[in-house]
């Protein structure tokens, strides 16, 4: 008779999704930050800066604070980066020259930093090898879910707020039960340890060993293996093509005299958020570089579509074939990181996924916004289909290679 497979929805699965849910939506947030810099009187030439700024922090600090995180370090860390964000998100009622916007949204990015690495450290540690799949798509659904609910929410509030300011306050707050929360599992994991039954010395040496963290000498030996460079790549690549469309699509949509963004998005946001919630275990029963292929492929064919997009039902039809691609790639890139990943490195790299997460997003305005200079208000397409042309190769390749993932779960 075969064992049960182990739980997933355990009392700590369900608080890490909430922190990263919490998290994100400090970064949902400041989807009208631009506009609000303008009304400052912020320089055109320093707003997109003052905004970029926070995802640099966050890498930065994914790339400081990752080889350091362990199962002991990890809550403190998050208390840490539940501070910054709440200090943040209220200092933006009394800051508003350009200084103390820039030290704002650092310290936004360090606290995301924090809190998003701390998290994805102690999920690591936690899911089972056999639902990582399934883990790491309902933990991409709480990163997912703000930037469908947050600006809608604000921006049919029946009180509208005095300034955008209010509301990255109001968010920042939300963090304060989170707390409470991350004392619960530090209690809960300290009374488990207890519960085994350790003696006082062997505890103390396990303490020990798990406050050595993962180094920085064991995050380059990860970055030196190949599939791991080419994993990051492809993460690199998905979120740069999101967060192109995220922030490019509503002057594409203007410029084919359409409305109705939202509603493409709402679209596109719903499948992919169902596709994660119904066919979640798929994750698991499916080789992963074919859900891959199956992700950048129907990518490339919906930003074909957009391409030649001129009438409402082919925007919900590309809408359709984008949130069926997109749905499926997160949790499989990620699942297949921890099922290629020895597991001394597991935390630390999908950690490194994360970061790639902040630099597709970082890269994707950017590239996008030069290649509208060169091209036209579409040209962010071009961008997008040669992006989604190398993510099939990649995939192709792993598959090639047998980087399935399946050996090292047997082993």
């Amino acid at each position: 008779m075969p064992n049960p497979r182990p739980p997933l929805y355990t009392f700590r699965f369900l608080a890490l999704c909430l922190f990263m849910l919490l998290a994100y939506c400090n970064i949902s947030v400041f989807y009208n930050l631009y506009p609000y810099l303008e009304l400052l009187g912020v320089p055109q030439g320093l707003r997109g800066a003052i905004i970029a700024s926070s995802s640099l922090a966050t890498i930065a600090g994914f790339l400081v604070f990752t080889p350091r995180l362990n199962e002991r370090t990890a809550p403190w860390a998050i208390f840490a980066g539940i501070g910054l964000l709440i200090g943040c998100g209220v200092g933006y009622l009394f800051e508003t020259d350009v200084p103390g916007l820039f030290a704002l949204r650092l310290m936004n990015g360090v606290g995301i930093a924090l809190v998003t690495a701390s998290a994805t450290t102690l999920l690591v540690a936690h899911i089972a090898p056999e639902r990582s799949g399934q883990a790491f798509g309902v933990y991409s659904i709480a990163a997912l879910l703000p930037y469908s609910i947050v600006p809608f929410v604000f921006d049919h509030l029946p009180m509208p707020l005095a300034s955008p300011a209010q509301g990255y306050a109001l968010m920042s707050l939300a963090l304060v039960p989170a707390a409470g929360v991350n004392l619960a599992l530090l209690l809960q994991h300290r009374a488990l340890a207890a519960r085994a039954g350790a003696t006082a010395e062997a505890a103390r040496a396990a303490t020990a060993s798990k406050g050595r963290g993962t180094g920085f000498a064991l995050m380059r030996s990860s970055l030196g293996e190949g599939r791991t460079v080419l994993l990051l790549l492809l993460n690199i690549v998905y979120y740069l093509n999101f967060s192109a469309l995220f922030f490019l699509s509503k002057s594409l949509f203007a410029s084919r005299g359409l409305g109705g963004v939202g509603v493409f998005f709402s679209i596109q946001t719903a499948l992919m958020l169902l596709i994660r919630v119904l066919g979640s275990r798929l994750f698991d029963e499916i080789k992963k570089p074919l859900l891959i292929l199956w992700c950048y492929g129907l990518t490339a064919l919906g930003f074909g579509m957009l391409w030649a997009m001129h009438g409402q039902g082919m925007m919900a039809a590309t809408a359709l074939v984008l949130g069926l691609g997109m749905g499926v790639g997160p949790p499989s890139l990620n699942a297949l990181m921890y099922a290629l990943s020895a597991p001394p490195v597991k935390a630390v790299n999908s950690n490194l996924m994360v970061m790639a997460l902040q630099t597709g997003s970082f890269l994707g305005p950017i590239l996008g916004g030069l290649a509208v200079g060169w091209l036209g208000v579409a040209g962010f397409l071009g961008v997008g289909l040669l992006a989604n042309v190398g993510g099939v190769w990649l995939a192709l390749y792993f598959l090639r290679q047998g980087w399935t993932g399946e050996a090292r779960r047997e082993a």
